[in-house]
């Protein structure tokens, strides 16, 4: 009996659903029925979820899903503090009982999350939704308009690279004693990165060092990396970088109109 015949059944139908959640190498693997599941090598564990309807639309966006779990579950504390650093994937897989090949139901990637009481509220948009989005384009700015570290900045990280260990940590603050052996703002709007995620620093001064949002699970004396910041100025791309081959500003734009003498930057 195929999955069409009993999806379209009045009363044969008795589906198991299966959750893969994904995150660079980290899996979250979720069932629906009330014992494990092994599919395509991956074990899917029992879990207290829920979910929402899948519409059918001819707007896509309005053919999100909702995925409801407990507020302690691993992958809900993933977003508690901020949004994580990486894209989460959600894949839905679905069969009966009847029909031992599973489909792919639905597919897309985490988008929110909303805490409500004991559960999180998990907003998933389809995956064809960023096929439909504008990009972002190349600005005509006074500073660099690349990503520091990025190909088109082509700046190398490793050669910023700070190791150290945690000597403190609380919310946003972390103490670092290596990061005092630099001048204090090397590392502001650089990136602190630990064997629990990554984080980017808004400020530095001496061996103490504020985070953009608290990195969950980091711990005192945990090993991390610290990678020098840049404020996208064409003076710190020479002096710090020496990168001035690669600056992506226009730094001689006109502070006014020759035509009418209004400002235009």
């Amino acid at each position: 009996m195929t999955y069409t015949t009993v999806e379209r059944s009045v009363a044969d139908g008795s589906p198991i659903e299966l959750y893969r959640f994904a995150q660079g190498t980290r899996r979250w693997c979720y069932t629906s029925s009330q014992r494990p599941v092994d599919h395509l090598s991956e074990t899917y564990a029992p879990r207290t979820l829920t979910r929402g309807a899948i519409e059918q639309a001819n707007e896509i966006h309005r053919t999100g899903l909702e995925i409801t779990l407990p507020r302690d579950d691993p992958l809900g504390t993933l977003f508690l503090a901020a949004p994580p650093e990486g894209i989460v994937s959600v894949t839905l897989y679905r069969r009966h009982r009847a029909d031992p090949e599973f489909i792919t139901y639905w597919k897309g990637r985490v988008s929110a999350a909303r805490f409500s009481g004991a559960t999180v509220q998990l907003k998933c948009e389809p995956i064809a939704t960023s096929l439909k989005r504008v990009g972002l384009r190349a600005r005509y700015q006074l500073l660099c308009r690349h990503v520091l570290y990025s190909a088109s900045c082509g700046a190398l990280r490793e050669r910023f690279r700070v190791d150290g260990l945690v000597a403190s940590v609380g919310g946003t603050q972390v103490t670092v004693a290596a990061a005092a052996g630099m001048a204090s703002g090397y590392f502001t709007a650089g990136m602190l990165s630990a064997g629990v995620g990554l984080r980017l620093i808004t400020a530095h001064s001496g061996s103490s060092l504020t985070l953009a949002a608290p990195l969950i699970g980091l711990a005192v004396g945990d090993a991390v990396s610290l990678f020098a910041g840049c404020d996208h100025s064409m003076g710190q791309c020479a002096s710090r970088f020496d990168n001035l081959d690669q600056f992506g500003g226009f730094p001689f734009i006109p502070e006014k109109n020759p035509f009418t003498g209004d400002a235009i930057v």
